[in-house]
């Protein structure tokens, strides 16, 4: 996980596949993956094995998001 301004704009790289994310400052998230397709919002929660998950793509672990 790679975090360009905390809270606000970070993108997760696994392999040649990266994920972006974007926080709006008013509680929505939006990502893409990879550089060519559109931004999506997306829901946010938390997984049984404490992950935190956007749509499925999950982190777990230290996540310096704020």
């Amino acid at each position: 996980m790679r975090v360009e301004s905390v809270g606000l704009h970070w993108w997760i790289q696994a392999g040649t596949q990266t994920v972006e994310f974007r926080h709006d400052g008013r509680g929505g998230i939006a990502m893409r993956q990879g550089k060519e397709t559109q931004w999506q919002n997306v829901d946010v929660s938390w997984s049984a094995d404490a992950a935190l998950c956007w749509d499925g793509v999950c982190a777990r672990g230290p996540i310096p998001l704020d």
